[in-house]
């Protein structure tokens, strides 16, 4: 995974209206190439891959899985320690864990990718992302948005955070409180940490809520090298335990599976 993390740890910025440059976007197709997954959608602000093509998805439940490729780092590094990996890693950290997920192991069909841009600021690779769904008929049952965190560092591998739910017809959940249930249930661990999204930091799930789905944030935790207030934007980086990066990786393959399972 830190091999992946190497390639892909470079800047990726956009405008609102599309990516300024496509290295990050290429180096993370070229690598997609080696899993069963291809590119179904080279939008402006997202790139959808899935293991079927547009027609095979039409009128299917999905789970849906992104990760925001965009940076706001000037300047970036990774350092493997011997129990820690310190570097610029928001967000590119959990695309590698993705990426490396899915060359490594079998995930199920209804699992679509989204590597979208624009989460830092509006998260309109969101709107895109679900936007392309609709044209082809599809649907996302429910959405896991990977991203790095400020909590649980000490203790945890993973968080879910801004968890919500769809509302009327159709709905899956009655109440946060019960998809937050379901979610620990799945993982069956009794050290899962999760936080509401009237605690936790704003993400591009605020922007899925917007579309009335089920979704939620699974986070990786991080810890501060900048003493400042924005320190997860710092150059200076941020620094991730390696067990934490196991356990993650071994919580998403379960998530994603299980999700499958009764998102289908």
């Amino acid at each position: 995974m830190l091999e992946i993390l190497k390639q892909i740890n470079i800047k990726c910025e956009d405008d609102a209206k599309g990516f300024k440059d496509d290295e990050k976007i290429g180096r993370i197709d070229k690598l997609m190439k080696k899993t069963k997954y291809r590119s179904i959608h080279d939008g402006h602000l997202t790139k959808i891959y899935s293991q079927l093509q547009n027609k095979e998805l039409s009128g299917k439940n999905l789970v849906l899985v992104s990760s925001h490729i965009d940076t706001v780092y000037k300047n970036f590094y990774q350092m493997e320690g011997r129990d820690v990996v310190t570097g610029t890693l928001d967000n590119s950290i959990t695309n590698a864990i993705l990426i490396n997920l899915l060359t490594s192991h079998d995930v199920p069909e209804n699992v679509i990718v989204a590597f979208t841009g624009n989460e830092e600021k509006e998260s309109l690779g969101v709107d895109e992302t679900i936007s392309f769904l609709h044209t082809i008929n599809a649907k996302a049952g429910i959405v896991v948005s990977l991203d790095i965190t400020n909590r649980g560092y000490r203790n945890h591998g993973y968080t879910i955070e801004n968890y919500f739910v769809k509302k009327g017809m159709g709905k899956a959940f009655y109440r946060k409180k019960q998809l937050k249930n379901y979610l620990v249930q799945l993982l069956e661990s009794k050290k899962v940490k999760t936080i509401h999204h009237v605690s936790a930091d704003p993400d591009d799930t605020w922007q899925f809520d917007e579309h009335n789905l089920n979704c939620f944030t699974f986070c990786l935790p991080s810890r501060n090298i900048a003493e400042h207030g924005d320190w997860m934007h710092d150059d200076m980086g941020v620094i991730v335990k390696k067990s934490a990066l196991r356990d993650y990786s071994q919580a998403l393959l379960k998530l994603l599976r299980r999700l499958a399972r009764d998102f289908n």
